[in-house]
């Protein structure tokens, strides 16, 4: 038996991850593959505890780890195969060929097994779904030409091109995540709240500045948020109140949590009162875990934006009687 150190283990776990990310990564690239030919729904939850239990199963018997294969999938899906029983039979008949077929294949010329495979694997290469993934997103068309061509130049140590894809897939999605669209709001002529960029004749509000956030709130775009908000008050000196329209939040992490404790204590010494609407029950939950919901009060959380400028009208008074962005004025008022 072989003698287990920590260092030992610490070499192990390293490339034991490794080898478990590029063969799920391969397993779920080629069911992806074969759903896109056969029309069929794949569960990468599913694909992953199979994967696992063959791999604790094989660990009993010295076995390589395993993974879904491009080439026997291609085969059996060229073949006809429906169902799982195929790589049964698959197994079965390598097994049989392995005990008795061997003197015949053994001289077998590689360029001849060679071009089986090609000819397998070249069904699953589309280069039309790379031209439609770069028409979609350009940046997402970078990322799969990168992968490809360092898997290549890489070969045979295709782990280093797939993990150098998947940090540029990673990279790629906090730069998008970082800088979520925000718009500042105004009244449209059938009463609902639009970009003011894409309006620029909508009616807005001296009194309250209406934006929204479309993105979740974490460590990546916190910045980019509190820019808004301050850059939006900025803008509207005379504003008391500022009315966070939050659809679009779907998540919160603690650095988000704590700016916007600082935002709405900030904000609420220098006159300006922060408003929500429409947050989500799992950013509620965050704001009660924390206490936050109490410092917002629940008079200023709503679940709708215009039960928010409704409040928020009803606290001005006269003062904001005729103002635009009020959601009820006499022009869309009903009259019996």
């Amino acid at each position: 038996m072989p003698t287990l150190t920590f260092d030992a283990i610490r070499q192990l776990l390293t490339a034991a991850f490794i080898i478990a990310l590029v063969a799920f990564m391969e397993s779920i690239s080629m069911a992806k593959a074969m759903a896109t030919k056969s029309k069929q729904r794949i569960a990468p939850s599913q694909e992953l505890i199979g994967q696992g239990v063959a791999n604790i199963g094989g660990a009993f018997f010295q076995a390589y780890p395993a993974c879904g294969s491009f080439t026997g999938s291609a085969i059996n899906l060229q073949a006809g195969a429906k169902t799982g029983f195929a790589m049964v039979f698959n197994g079965l008949f390598v097994a049989l060929t392995l005990l008795f077929l061997t003197p015949f294949l053994y001289a077998l010329p590689k360029a001849v097994l060679a071009v089986i495979i090609l000819l397998a694997v070249t069904g699953l290469v589309t280069p039309k779904a790379v031209a439609h993934v770069w028409k979609a997103s350009r940046a997402d068309g970078m990322v799969v030409i990168a992968t490809f061509v360092l898997t290549l130049l890489f070969a045979p140590h295709l782990d280093q091109g797939i993990l150098i894809g998947a940090g540029l897939a990673i990279v790629l999605f906090l730069y998008r995540t970082m800088t979520p669209r925000v718009a500042i709001l105004g009244r449209y002529h059938d009463g609902t709240l639009r970009d003011i960029k894409m309006n620029p004749n909508l009616a807005t509000s001296t009194h309250v500045v209406a934006m929204r956030f479309d993105g979740s709130l974490y460590f990546a775009n916190v910045a980019h948020f509190e820019d808004a908000v301050l850059e939006a008050v900025a803008d509207h000196k005379q504003a008391k109140y500022l009315l966070v329209v939050s659809d679009g939040i779907n998540q919160i992490d603690a650095t988000g949590e704590e700016l916007l404790h600082h935002l709405v204590e900030r904000l609420r010494e220098a006159g300006v009162e922060i408003v929500f609407s429409g947050l989500k029950k799992q950013i509620i939950d965050v704001l009660r875990a924390t206490g936050l919901f109490d410092v917002i009060s629940q008079r200023n959380i709503f679940a709708t934006e215009n039960q928010a400028l409704a409040s928020i009208y009803e606290r001005l008074g006269a003062e904001a009687a005729d103002d635009l962005l009020c959601p009820l004025p006499a022009r869309w008022a009903k009259t019996d």
